[in-house]
């Protein structure tokens, strides 16, 4: 299983990112990976047993419609993009479909060990696609590369999967996964207040409209969050 989880969540989802992200224009690359929730939710109702209600799938696709307001004055689409999009959606759908296993998962075994490994093992399918692909494996060391390498590893990645993993434990993967539509609007709030950026009309709305898709995820009846017990599948 957490041979799986690695290559799913760490190998596809973070490879296909960072791949995808050279390739596209910051908006369509957000829009794209943003795609995954609602991925998630069909894969959990088949897989998992999650249950999704109508008020639920639609609280998600009211999220991701925020986030397509919020990116569009920064997407383009061209042919030259196509292999972009292609890596940014193989990334969504692995990050999919790792979230679904790790709900499976979450809170059978050891959180640390169990993250740790799989982050091992995604890492491993990473640098297979690196020498398949042809990249070079000479870095320019400096300050601020060393400085991104650490928050990216540590606080981003590694912090971040151990905690996901025990919110799954205890809650459920829908609920949980229309919070991360609250990602560009967390980057915009950023720019406001560190670099001095200033929000725009369209930007204003798309947070709003997030912001209603989130309210009514968390409004959603309950039985629409609960796993069944018997859970055919994956098993």
């Amino acid at each position: 299983m957490l041979t799986a989880i690695g290559f799913s969540y760490t190998g596809m989802g973070l490879g296909g990112m960072f791949l995808g992200a050279g390739e596209l224009g910051p908006g369509l690359a957000t829009v794209l990976a943003n795609a995954q929730p609602l991925f998630a939710a069909v894969l959990s109702y088949f897989f998992i047993r999650e249950v999704v209600s109508g008020r639920l799938f639609a609280g998600l696709l009211i999220g991701f419609i925020g986030v397509v307001v919020l990116a569009a004055p920064d997407m383009e689409v061209s042919n030259s993009r196509f292999i972009g999009s292609v890596y940014i959606l193989g990334g969504a759908v692995g990050t999919a479909i790792g979230n679904v296993l790790l709900k499976y998962q979450a809170g059978s075994d050891d959180i640390y060990w169990s993250m740790g490994i799989q982050l091992v093992i995604g890492s491993v399918f990473l640098g297979f696609a690196s020498v398949i692909l042809g990249e070079g494996m000479d870095i320019n060391w400096t300050w601020s590369f060393a400085t991104a390498a650490l928050m990216l590893s540590i606080p981003a990645t590694a912090l971040m999967v151990v905690l996901w993993y025990a919110l799954l434990a205890s809650a459920p993967l829908n609920s949980l996964n229309s919070f991360t539509f609250l990602t560009p609007a967390i980057g915009v709030v950023i720019g406001l207040l560190w670099f001095g950026e200033t929000f725009t009309v369209v930007e204003i709305t798309g947070i709003s409209i997030t912001i209603i898709g989130l309210i009514i995820v968390m409004k959603a009846p309950g039985e629409g969050g609960r796993v069944r017990e018997v859970r055919p599948g994956i098993d």
